[in-house]
């Protein structure tokens, strides 16, 4: 059974610069989206009264 080598080879300082450019838009829209995210979480809590920052007293006494 032939067993062929992987053909790798070294990016071109063009190609490693659209690679970094791609990351850095995929890193900022993922940035966004969590935020929007945690926006619609935090919304739709608020809504129901949960997690609105006012703790009950926890005091039994």
């Amino acid at each position: 059974m032939k067993v062929d080598k992987p053909c790798v080879y070294k990016l071109t300082e063009t190609q490693i610069d659209e690679l970094r450019r791609d990351m850095a838009e995929s890193s900022a829209w993922a940035k966004a989206e969590l935020k929007r995210r945690r926006a619609a979480k935090n919304k739709k809590k608020s809504a129901h009264g949960i997690g609105n920052g006012i703790e009950k007293d926890t005091d039994c006494n």
